[in-house]
């Protein structure tokens, strides 16, 4: 599962807009196979393709889902809520149970999972403090894939500042909270 698809699959499954949320996804070129030289072999090429294919898919169930993709800082003006500097995946609001969601989503890549891990624990770190203490906070790291799951199980000591960690698989019932406060 590419980086955009767990990002849809996360949304879909954790806070639709049906039920009350205001979602904003950050999708970078590269997660969409758009950036880097020309690939080298047979694998790369097919990957890259696919990764391409697979992005204009969730683009558009995104868009069917009601979420904002992208220019986040207009989304968080037009909808009076706060801006998150730096480049959080999801940022989502739930007015109803006064929740603010922030979440780091790591899918498959050919990157090195720790430091994908690193990156994404450093964001929630950063991001934890900038939101108005009148809502809750609930931010959540999500990785999809066995290796990159065992290393988010080792950052347990991560939900003393309350952020949680969560393995996303194929479907919800096979999702696993690894450390702090399920949604």
């Amino acid at each position: 599962m590419f980086q955009p698809r767990a990002k849809l699959e996360f949304v879909s499954r954790y806070c639709p807009p049906r039920e009350g949320w205001l979602v904003c996804v950050d999708i970078d070129p590269s997660e969409e196979g758009r950036t880097g030289g020309e690939r080298r072999n047979a694998n790369q090429k097919v990957q890259q393709f696919a990764m391409q294919t697979d992005a204009g898919k969730v683009r558009q169930a995104l868009s069917e889902l009601g979420v904002t993709v992208g220019r986040r800082k207009k989304w968080s003006e037009l909808n009076n809520v706060p801006y998150l500097t730096g480049d959080p995946d999801i940022v989502a609001f739930n007015f109803k149970t006064d929740v603010c969601l922030i979440a780091e989503v790591e899918g498959e890549s050919s990157g090195q999972p720790e430091q994908k891990l690193s990156h994404a624990i450093g964001q929630i770190v950063r991001n934890i403090g900038k939101i108005d203490k009148k809502l809750k906070i609930s931010p959540i790291i999500v990785v999809f894939g066995a290796h990159i799951s065992n290393k988010l199980a080792e950052a347990y000591l991560l939900s003393n500042l309350g952020v949680a960690g969560l393995s996303l698989n194929v479907s919800l019932q096979e999702d696993r909270w690894l450390f702090g406060t399920p949604l």
